[in-house]
């Protein structure tokens, strides 16, 4: 008599199980840039030598396109199980390195199969909820990264304030990986396994071409604004705004904190209102807020118009998430993952120079900044022209 399989979980615990994904990468991704003054003076790096090592283990992201490419050949779930297992270990390793060779290497390793966990958890998410509530988790998805990325910051101030080495703050990730990972195993499958050599560009035939362009160009788009932002914030505030922290109007972290919510609001207005006019109104409201925030010189603005950013940019991520997922083949959206996420890789490494350049021209990091802003109002044309509305189920596939 065979044994009956388990039920598959609900879509709640699914999304749970997803959840780390993107978590970890907030943590991770933040945490290099907080502890990089600590590891500079323990392995004894100059400044150029430590760009080169953000650029070296920044790269490993490439090679998380195998992995999605795999997706779509043997499953989504064997796949989240190795990026989970791979990351863990690397992770491990990198909080025991022994000098700068290795810690490059270990996270290197750990980036290949990071760069896999968010877009694999999107298609996942898709795959799995219910119509009705899919913008709503797509959004739960994205706010975990805001999560991360708070944590990171705690944890770094806290290394700080003990004079605890930077090794415990990889360190300190290891218990909830394992547990993950463990958790991971009851994840559903949601697609049959394409059995053939998986090529890409052939393997994309079944895709509609309009609809890839305009998730490529979304993404990129997508990318240009916030990685200006996050690179260039701190040189904005100290030299150009002349903020110091003790000096900032405590309103301002609120209303900042506040900001955050695009995560939900977008969610939900993604399941009412579609997807389309969702987009459009954050995408086109992150831009407005951009302009006005980066070049008007009060700090009444500045503080209120981050707020506006940070709930624009939040906003528009679920939105991206489901463009670059529910309009395609379930069996194909690995390999659309791959070219999506090389566009918002693309826009993410033109991101800084692209600003620097700007700056020099329009006098200043902050206009420089109120201009990369304007890729969001791209972003907005780009949804009207090239991406359908995915709001109802049976327009999936």
């Amino acid at each position: 008599m065979t044994q009956a399989a388990p039920p598959a979980p609900s879509p709640r615990r699914t999304a749970a199980l997803l959840a780390p994904a993107t978590f970890f990468e907030g943590y991770d991704l933040l945490l290099l840039g907080l502890a990089l003054p600590l590891i500079r003076e323990e392995f004894g790096l100059s400044l150029a030598a430590a760009g080169v090592v953000g650029s070296v283990v920044f790269s490993g992201q490439f090679g998380s396109l195998v992995l999605l490419l795999l997706a779509d050949r043997i499953g989504r779930r064997p796949v989240l199980t190795l990026t989970i297992a791979g990351y863990t270990v690397a992770t491990a390793l990198t909080a025991m390195s022994h000098g700068v060779v290795d810690f490059v290497v270990y996270q290197f390793v750990a980036r290949i199969f990071l760069g896999a966990e968010k877009p694999l958890a999107n298609i996942l998410i898709v795959e799995s909820q219910p119509g009705p509530r899919r913008g709503r988790s797509l959004g739960l998805l994205s706010s975990m990264t805001a999560l991360g990325q708070a944590s990171a910051g705690l944890g770094f101030l806290l290394a700080v304030g003990t004079g605890a080495s930077w090794r415990w703050l990889y360190a300190a990730g290891l218990l909830p990986l394992v547990l993950v990972a463990r958790a991971r195993r009851d994840l559903p499958e949601t697609v049959n396994p394409v059995h053939r050599t998986v090529v890409l560009w052939g393997g994309l035939a079944g895709v509609r071409r309009r609809w890839l362009a305009g998730a490529s160009a979304l993404n990129f788009l997508f990318a240009v604004f916030p990685t200006a932002v996050i690179f260039w914030a701190s040189s904005l505030v100290r030299d150009e705004w002349g903020w110091n922290l003790k000096a900032i109007n405590p309103v301002f972290f609120v209303l900042w904190a506040a900001g955050l919510s695009g995560f939900f609001v977008a969610g939900r207005m993604m399941d009412e209102r579609g997807r389309r006019p969702t987009a459009i109104a954050f995408f086109a409201l992150a831009a407005v807020a951009g302009v006005l925030t980066f070049s008007i010189e009060s700090d009444f603005v500045r503080g209120v118009g981050l707020a506006l950013v940070i709930f624009g940019l939040t906003g528009a991520t679920p939105c991206m998430s489901a463009f670059a997922t529910e309009p395609f083949p379930a069996r194909l959206r690995g390999h659309v993952g791959a070219v999506v996420r090389v566009a918002d890789m693309a826009g993410s490494a033109a991101a800084p120079s692209l600003v620097g350049l700007l700056a020099g021209a329009v006098g200043g990091i902050g206009p420089g900044l109120a201009i990369a802003g304007l890729s969001y109002a791209l972003g907005a044309q780009v949804v009207m022209l090239l991406l359908p509305e995915t709001k109802s189920a049976e327009t999936l596939n």
